[in-house]
């Protein structure tokens, strides 16, 4: 979700019109998954993107032609000896797969996908923006929006929109991305989730790359550490917010949730070993504690009780993938590494051992097919 507020400041600094293009479709292999996007004004590419590279400047080239009695869908399909677009235009694609874009016109208004998915991100909520791609002319680019707090916007008429509404409100509360049939109509429904909030305890020179890397992904990233709140703002300038605490207390002070990652990165055994107590019990996504794995086993036998199984679900220990990494940026790309395979639920493996396709959507429940 990194593209939509890069999007949103292109269209904000930008003059209209704009066409905006969204993966609606995968089949096979594909570089992006469905809700991907870009921003293309008259004089071209603006933010986002839909591919590696490859249908970008095809898309660019047609999206005001295509545009401009409607909504349009361009199907790109590199499964032949060839790829092609449904104009029949064969050009080198560098993934075997299927993929849907729709292209629309892009504007400000009632109904502004954009904007209601960012103010869902920046409040913190979970949001679904459902989108028609195929079926009824009329409906082709229609949406309804639905926000975890019972906001709705947007409007499908009739059974469409009744299937449609209720496809979203499931996905809301599953948290699945899907894109298939649904009412008698192509509909993606596309889950859109708040920045993960990436908590760093320590203030060392090596959690600076961490913070670097997470925010350049578009994460909220909060250090904590027993320093002055200045000394941390001037340390970490791209950090989301900086919180000045003792070990101790900071279990309790900053906010947790069961979305947080958390990482030590103290480097002091009695520090870690109070913020270990402290956040063991805590319904966090993650906790990884930097160091060997026989310090982290020192600080567990230091425990008042011993955790449960599930306190040490989530808890991992050397933090970060095995890369062979040294010094901090190295260590810094193995534990975001890490991170992302967690919140991508992924085991973080090589790819070329990967039997199934990289990015897929998810097929919508049998009992929504039309």
């Amino acid at each position: 979700m990194k593209d939509l507020d890069a999007i949103l400041r292109a269209r904000a600094h930008s003059r209209g019109p704009w066409v905006l293009a969204t993966v609606v479709a995968v089949s096979g292999s594909s570089y992006r998954k469905p809700g991907a996007r870009m921003l293309m004004g008259e004089d071209g590419w603006l933010a986002g993107g839909v591919s590696g590279g490859c249908l970008e400047a095809d898309i660019v080239r047609k999206a005001f032609f295509w545009t401009s009695t409607g909504p349009r869908v361009l199907r790109y399909d590199s499964t032949g000896e060839g790829a092609e677009d449904e104009g029949g235009l064969s050009f080198a694609l560098g993934c075997n797969g299927v993929v849907d874009v729709l292209l629309e016109r892009c504007e400000p208004g009632p109904v502004d996908a954009l904007a209601f998915a960012a103010e869902a991100r920046n409040l913190g909520r979970r949001a679904v923006v459902a989108t028609v791609y195929q079926g009824p002319t009329h409906a082709v680019g229609a949406r309804l929006m639905l926000r975890d707090d019972g906001l709705e916007a947007g409007h499908i008429a009739g059974p469409l929109g009744d299937a449609v509404r209720e496809a979203a409100r499931e996905a809301l509360e599953v948290g699945r991305t899907w894109s298939g049939p649904c009412g008698g109509a192509d509909v993606l429904v596309e889950v859109v989730e708040p920045p993960h909030a990436l908590v760093l305890f320590g203030s060392g020179f090596d959690v600076a790359p961490v913070v670097v890397q997470a925010a350049g992904l578009g994460w909220q990233v909060t250090v904590v550490a027993d320093r002055p709140t200045e000394t941390l703002r001037r340390r970490f300038p791209l950090a989301h917010a900086v919180v000045s605490a003792k070990a101790r207390e900071a279990a309790a002070t900053v906010p947790l949730s069961s979305r947080t990652l958390a990482v030590l990165m103290t480097h002091s055994l009695p520090q870690d070993q109070e913020l270990l107590a402290g956040l063991l019990p805590r319904a966090l996504r993650y906790l990884g504690v930097l160091g060997p794995r026989s310090r982290t086993d020192r600080l567990l036998a230091a425990l008042s009780s011993a955790p449960s199984a599930a306190m040490l679900e989530k808890l991992h220990a050397p933090v970060g993938l095995d890369l062979g990494a040294e010094g901090a940026e190295e260590i810094a790309l193995s534990i975001v590494a890490e991170l992302q395979a967690v919140v991508a639920d992924r085991e973080g493996g090589k790819l070329r051992e990967r039997q199934a396709p990289i990015h897929t959507a998810a097929t919508p429940p049998v009992r929504k097919l039309a």
